[in-house]
């Protein structure tokens, strides 16, 4: 198997622990010092809905990984699908300068790192010669 194909894989696995673990945070579970700056145990509202709203995007990058190395099928051309990888790239690479600076030291801790190791699978991915 290909160096961008375990990326993804392990990108794909990273990002779908992250949306389960948004999912939690925006049923109540006290883990909400992890996340959103650390400032609560259970998230308010407003935050489990952000929460909730932002598992999607997460998941999407997780299709969209997988689909830049033909590990799952592409409904659409794979111009649209590498573009989306590079946005996704993007986003988890100013997602980790993010979490670095969290007043959170276990967000630092924990979401940093997944932050990090994404934006280097996407990376490694947005630059395969897979189609």
């Amino acid at each position: 198997m290909s160096t961008a194909k375990l990326a993804s894989i392990l990108a794909a696995f990273v990002l779908s622990l992250i949306a389960v673990f948004q999912i939690l945070l925006a049923l109540a579970l006290p883990f909400g010092r992890a996340a959103w700056g650390g400032i609560h145990r259970v998230l308010p509202p407003r935050l489990r809905l952000a929460s909730a709203l932002s598992a999607l995007p997460l998941g999407l990058g997780a299709w969209i990984v997988l689909a830049r190395t033909g590990m799952v099928a592409i409904p659409w051309q794979s111009s649209t699908v590498r573009a989306a990888t590079w946005v996704a790239f993007a986003f988890l690479a100013l997602n980790t300068i993010a979490n670095l600076a969290s007043r959170s030291r276990i967000e630092r801790a924990l979401m940093t790192p997944a932050a990090f190791v994404c934006s280097v699978c996407l990376l490694v991915a947005a630059l395969s010669d897979y189609p």
